[in-house]
């Protein structure tokens, strides 16, 4: 992280969540109908063997982030993903989740490649892995920025399934 551009706390965990709105790209690019798929805030998403059930943002009191994905510093900032498809290994599976955050300009604040890592040895179980939640808080900045670009990558660790995706967030 650079001190001089702002401080980033990030968590990762896993998480409940309620339900939202739009459509997702399978691994081939194309669009699909949007079915049961509920996405908003943005969210652009690219799944290949897993499925994206749900996408969107809230804040730590459960309310949902405007569609203009504006915050203020200091706000933590949860993206709620809804996932099934996971390959099943001993009745608990793998995820894996790196996150990256930059600036408008390209200045990386955070670049974590598998926050999952301590799952590793034990895994978790099927319904746990169902509802994956990542979050950001932008501390402080030290000068104005565009947006921050938050791009994400979720993946099966003992399958083949993947699903890359970033949104955009604005002060």
């Amino acid at each position: 992280m650079k001190a001089s551009l702002a401080t980033l706390v990030f968590f990762a965990f896993t998480s409940f969540l309620f339900s939202c709105q739009i459509s997702v790209k399978t691994d081939d690019g194309n669009s699909v109908p949007t079915g049961n798929t509920k996405i908003r805030n943005g969210i652009e998403l690219n799944a290949s063997g897993l499925k994206v059930e749900q996408a969107y943002l809230t804040f730590d009191d459960n309310s949902l982030v405007p569609e203009d994905n504006k915050t203020t510093t200091n706000k933590n900032v949860k993206l709620h993903l809804m996932i099934s498809g996971w390959k099943q290994e001993n009745e608990m599976v793998f995820p894996g989740a790196s996150e990256k955050i930059q600036t408008s300009n390209g200045d990386i604040f955070l670049d974590e490649p598998d926050l999952f890592n301590t799952y590793d040895p034990t895994g978790v179980k099927p319904d746990d892995a169902k509802y994956i939640t990542l979050s950001a808080v932008i501390k402080s900045v030290d000068k104005l920025y565009d947006y921050f670009l938050v791009s994400f990558r979720i993946w099966d660790k003992k399958g083949t399934g993947e699903i890359k995706g970033s949104y955009k967030l604005y002060l």
